[in-house]
């Protein structure tokens, strides 16, 4: 057994259209990229017990972010468009893959991967004193998709 690095887990945005995907590694630039899974549950105690059940009924996921601007990254970008024009609604959302290189399928460069939308709701702009540094969180809009992903051609099937 070995320990599985951070960089063993790699985010990708969808830089394209939902039509034409455009996988872009989310890396140099990027400080901080944490999920929480904010799990939602249901407790509750009969009276026959002395403690209590609890049941995760749902997850609100949320992942926060950091990054030094890095001119010309695809990704960087797309979080920049909507933070300095205060986009809303859809135009403010986004699709992260999230891709485990230590769960490669059967075949050689597949990888198993999920995908989801997220909302970006900006947080700081203009931070740092020697490169200019974007905050934030993304906020989960619908369910996961589960899938594969090759790396050598950036395709993800769910």
């Amino acid at each position: 057994m070995a320990i599985v690095k951070r960089a063993d887990r790699q985010h990708y945005m969808n830089t394209g259209s939902a039509a034409q995907p455009v996988w872009t590694l989310i890396g140099e630039g990027f400080t901080s990229f944490t999920e929480s899974k904010n799990a939602v549950s249901y407790q509750r105690r009969y009276i026959h017990e002395i403690t209590k059940r609890t049941d995760v009924t749902g997850y609100a996921p949320v992942i926060d972010y950091e990054f030094e601007v890095y001119s010309g990254n695809p990704a960087i970008e797309k979080i920049r468009q909507i933070t300095d024009h205060e986009l809303v609604g859809e135009d403010a959302r986004v699709e992260i893959l999230c891709v485990d290189l230590f769960d490669e399928t059967e075949t050689s460069g597949v990888y198993r991967a999920v995908r989801r939308s997220y909302s970006v709701i900006p947080d700081e702009c203009g931070e740092g004193t020697d490169a200019l540094v974007y905050t934030g969180t993304m906020k989960a809009v619908g369910d996961l998709v589960t899938g594969t992903f090759v790396r050598s051609t950036g395709t993800f099937t769910a």
